[in-house]
């Protein structure tokens, strides 16, 4: 899902992503997604990383999915910014025996 959304953003500024309907939802979609993932991680699992801001992913999944018309486009546009660290972040876990 991350890299649908550096792709899908690529040469995107922060104007055009707000008034593109389609692409602003589609981000919305997948950041719900990510966020969704997150809630099923095991608790141990985010102990053990606490550095990986998984509250902030969560968080915003409940606002995307419970309250839309309140949704940030400016906290949206920075969340992206952090997607590839996220995504970084996790695959360094994965590439780790103990999991």
């Amino acid at each position: 899902m991350s890299e649908r959304i550096e792709n899908s953003l690529k040469g995107i500024s922060f104007e055009n992503f707000i008034n593109d309907s389609n692409v602003f939802d589609a981000t919305l979609m997948r950041i719900h997604f990510i966020g969704e993932t997150i809630n099923h991680i095991p608790y141990s699992l985010k102990k053990k990383y606490k550095d990986i801001r998984w509250r902030k992913f969560a968080r915003l999944r409940n606002i995307i999915g419970h309250k839309y018309s309140n949704v940030n486009k400016e906290i949206i546009w920075d969340v992206i910014k952090s997607i590839s660290e996220l995504k970084e972040q996790v695959k360094e876990i994965i590439k780790k025996p103990s999991i």
